[in-house]
């Protein structure tokens, strides 16, 4: 799809302003520069998210909505590692997810309805060498319908935007309806459904009548995608795993919504450390099992506390330095050089408006916790990051 004199022209223009080049389309009669334009900055944008695809000069990237809605190269990989034998990938798009199963060693079906994005995608597979994926342009769910294989694994993506482009959330609001796969689950074949992080988890389960697990797939602190492994051994009452994968070991928290319901939590004052739970365990809604051993700090201010330091904590965990007042002058007096880190939890006042009233620069080791204690005051506290 791309000829030699236009990877020539990427490669020289691949660090520039997009704007910039796209000025100088005068200059190069023979290109169809805004079409180069968009490789330029598709790379640009995704160097960081899909570097083994970026690292090819020859593939060929599809357009804004089919990289907007891609798994990242880490999550994908991750997805593989769950998957094995046959696999349906029933909304291929533009094939990371196809790619990476295949890389792990199963057999993958990729379809895709938009036939453009097929070929694209068909050709980037093969100068990527991807391995064993066969291509087929046309609606996942018809083509299943039609099948007469067995799979080991359905994988579903659903796309979430509606028809008048607007973003959506619910899985029936979805295209494809990942609710009309349950019909295909038995004991040979199961469901794997990557969904938007916003998902309520409760109403997911419910609607997919249960599943066997959930996993909460996290990178640096930020909840990247949801994954429901649907099968014959589902449960409305699913084990969910917090996974992070900027970590070597990238299960970070695992439970149940049961055994978080049965749990109970101490509450008392802040003491002298402090511990702020993952964004995916909080995601998950442990609030109360994620501090076992620790004492919350109120109901709804997931923000936990104790004298002596734990360790292993499923988040990051501070040392407390000072106690005081949101007010200028304490302010001033604990933060001298006017720089630190804002967290609120369960306050009225947000971090950015913090920040703006008390000409706060962002950033060090530092951390201001804004949030209300038991008896619902506010309260500010001043601390350091151990972990």
């Amino acid at each position: 799809m791309l000829q030699e004199n236009e990877i020539q022209f990427i490669h020289k223009n691949l660090h520039r302003d997009p704007v910039t080049v796209a000025l100088e389309a005068s200059k190069y009669p023979g290109l169809d520069v805004p079409s180069l334009v968009g490789q330029i900055k598709a790379r640009q944008k995704l160097k960081d998210k899909m570097p083994h695809w970026v690292a090819n000069e020859r593939v060929f990237f599809p357009p804004f909505l089919a990289l907007e809605q891609s798994s990242s190269e880490e999550t994908a990989h991750f997805k593989a590692s769950l998957l094995h034998g046959k696999v349906a990938d029933l909304t291929g798009g533009m094939g990371l997810d196809s790619y990476a199963f295949a890389q792990a060693g199963c057999n993958v079906e990729y379809i895709e309805k938009q036939e453009e994005l097929s070929k694209i995608t068909t050709y980037n597979h093969s100068v990527l060498k991807a391995g064993k994926i066969q291509h087929h342009t046309g609606d996942g769910l018809n083509w299943l319908s039609e099948s007469a294989e067995l799979f080991d694994f359905l994988y579903v993506d659903p796309a979430r935007r509606d028809g008048a482009g607007n973003k959506v959330v619910l899985l029936q609001d979805c295209e494809p309806n990942a609710l009309e796969l349950i019909p295909f689950i038995n004991e040979k074949t199961s469901l794997l459904i990557k969904t938007s992080p916003l998902l309520d988890l409760d109403r997911a389960i419910k609607e997919l009548q249960g599943v066997e697990k959930i996993y909460i797939v996290c990178v640096k602190n930020e909840v990247k995608e949801l994954l429901f492994l649907k099968t014959a051994q589902s449960s409305e009452d699913p084990t969910i795993e917090v996974i992070e994968l900027s970590q070597a070991d990238s299960l970070l928290f695992k439970g149940k919504k049961s055994i978080e319901s049965a749990s109970i939590c101490d509450f008392c004052p802040v003491s002298n450390y402090l511990y702020e739970p993952h964004a995916g365990v909080l995601k998950a809604g442990f609030f109360k099992s994620v501090g076992k051993g620790l004492q919350k700090i109120a109901p709804n201010t997931h923000l936990y506390t104790s004298m002596e330091l734990h360790t292993n904590f499923a988040g990051r965990t501070f040392e407390v330095l000072a106690e005081g007042p949101l007010e200028k002058k304490w302010i001033k007096m604990v933060l001298p050089a006017g720089k630190a880190n804002i967290s609120t939890r369960n306050f009225p006042i947000k971090a950015d408006e913090i920040r703006k009233k008390f000409q706060l620069k962002d950033g060090g080791e530092l951390t201001l916790f804004a949030f209300r204690d038991q008896a619902n005051k506010n309260k500010v506290v001043l601390a350091k990051k151990i972990s």
